[in-house]
């Protein structure tokens, strides 16, 4: 529970950062919701192309493991 909590509090971080600089732009109606799904369409792409690298470099049944990443390297 400890372990999912840190990533919740780091996306509500990250989130939130973006929130409070577009209270200091001129067009807040505008540019937050743009400013948000652009951060999630670059934090999805970060994945899927995290996800493919490992799934290409280490066959998918041997990253049935509590590190997948460092098991890759």
């Amino acid at each position: 529970m400890l372990h999912a909590s840190t990533y919740v509090f780091f996306a509500y971080v990250g989130f939130e950062s973006v929130t409070t600089v577009a209270q200091e732009a001129k067009e807040r109606a505008r540019t937050l919701p743009l400013a948000l799904m652009v951060s999630v369409i670059i934090s999805i792409l970060i994945y899927v192309g995290v996800s493919t690298v490992v799934v290409g470099v280490v066959p998918y049944g041997s990253l049935n493991t509590t590190y997948p990443l460092l098991d890759a390297a």
